[in-house]
Parts: structure tokens; sequence; C-alpha cells
């Protein structure tokens, strides 16, 4: 490189072209940790420490949650996880402070191999629409009790997946969902074709 106040690049060196260098900013805090007011919103789930530099200024440093005890992830039964299968896995791993990678562990002992969240919310999806069905079929006395009785076979389904979260869905159920996925890109078929007419 050159002495100059220009610095060449080594790719334009054949062209005589010349760059100009770059007045980059210079960074006032440690990237390994969180900055001050992103530190003290974080507050609840770290703990912080404040030192001072020689300098006099206050440092805030964020330290690292501290691991679950091994007794209490032992601790952790199926109904404890049960407790939360309606929740993404992340939350889940959050309200029982423990990790995400220690609950999946803790997962295959008690031979869950997937998370039952989706299943659990797909069935709730199916169970709503089933209660918007049923208020237009009131009148309809035959309509109504088939709506209820599926209703109730939706309900049973949900909780014996809480209880055996390694089960799939019975047959009856994942036609029933398809059925009513089928309907529903039909509606919006028609309906994308209404509003392009």
């Amino acid at each position: 490189m050159s002495s100059s106040s220009n610095e060449e690049c080594p790719s334009c060196l054949n062209n005589g072209k010349f760059h100009q260098p770059r007045n980059l900013p210079l960074l006032e805090q440690d990237l390994n940790f969180l900055p001050c007011s992103a530190a003290a919103s974080e507050g609840s789930e770290n703990q912080m420490k404040e030192s001072y530099e020689p300098g006099g200024e206050l440092l805030v440093i964020a330290e690292k949650k501290k691991r679950a005890t091994s007794e209490h992830i032992a601790g952790i039964t199926l109904s404890d996880l049960a407790k939360y299968f309606d929740l993404p896995i992340t939350e889940a791993s959050r309200n029982l402070n423990v990790g995400l990678t220690v609950l999946k562990r803790k997962c295959r002992e008690f031979g869950i191999h997937r998370w039952p969240h989706r299943k659990i919310k797909s069935i709730d999806g199916l169970i709503r629409d089933l209660q918007e069905e049923a208020k237009h079929r009131e009148e309809d006395h035959k309509a109504l009790m088939a709506v209820t009785k599926r209703q109730r076979m939706l309900q049973s389904e949900r909780e014996s997946i809480e209880m055996t979260p390694f089960r799939e869905l019975e047959t009856e159920t994942r036609r029933f969902r398809q059925d009513v996925f089928r309907r529903r890109h039909k509606a919006r078929a028609l309906e994308s074709q209404g509003t392009s007419v």
C-alpha cells in the first residue's frame, strides 16, 4: 500500500484508480454485552451487575441466566408438561424455567417426539369452526345434533392428546380437517373470482 493519504486498492492498481480511506465510526460499547437500555429492559430475565471503571463511568453488565438445577429438571413430570401443551415449545420452556434442549430431552424421556402444540391448535380451530357453524344452523335440529356430536368428538380427541401426546390424530378427525380445508379453499377461490369479474 502507498504511504500517501490515498490508499491503493489491489484490484484498482491496474486501472490507476485510488480510493479514499473509509472513516468508520468507533463503537464505545463492548459488542459481547447488551447495551444499557436493552440490558435494563431484560432485567427480569438476566441478573444485572454494576461496576465502575477507573474513570468513574458506570458499567452495566448482564450476567448469563443460571442453569436449571438437575433436581428441578428431574422433578418435571408429564403432568407438568401437559399444562403447557397448548403453548409453543419455546414459551413452554420459558414457563418451566428450563432450556429448550433440556425440555426436548425431557420430552424424549416421556416418549414425546413432537411437541403437540400444533395438533392441539388445529383441533381448537376446528372446534371454533363448529361453534360458528352451530350458530348458523340453530333452526335445523338434525344438523345441530351432528355438529354437537362432532364437537364432543373433537373435545375428547383434544383431551386424549393431552394425556398421551405421542399419539396421532384419529382418521375421522383428519378427514374432517381435510374437508374443512377444502371448503375454505373453494370459498377463497370463489371470492377471488367474484372480485376479478
